[in-house]
């Protein structure tokens, strides 16, 4: 399994971008309410998935990692200042809207 795999995680959904073959939004979570999460945006590459993008509240703050395909996975940034129950949802709906994007940044 990709970067989620060092967390372990009770829940894991994937999200397809409907049309697209070889991207992926995957969202693993623990607790009710949630308490842990990952949002992954994947990308098949090179006959594998890699990691383009990683939101995550693992550090005990909601942060992000940018991931390139030269240089691997990026130092954490802030991501939101919320509560876990909007910052999950406001990760995967980012994904969504941006995934074309996050890819093109991700290539470079």
């Amino acid at each position: 399994m990709l970067g989620i795999s060092a967390v372990s995680y009770d829940h894991t959904v994937e999200i397809p971008i409907r049309g697209v073959d070889g991207v992926l939004i995957r969202f693993s979570f623990s607790g009710r309410p949630i308490e842990r999460y990952a949002v992954l945006l994947l990308v098949f590459r090179d006959g594998r998935w890699q990691e383009a993008r990683v939101y995550d509240n693992h550090l005990g703050t909601h942060h992000l990692h940018r991931y390139s395909r030269t240089a691997g996975k990026h130092d954490a940034e802030a991501f939101h200042p919320g509560p876990t129950t909007a910052a999950l949802p406001a990760a995967i709906q980012h994904l969504k809207d941006g995934w074309e994007n996050i890819i093109l940044s991700w290539e470079r």
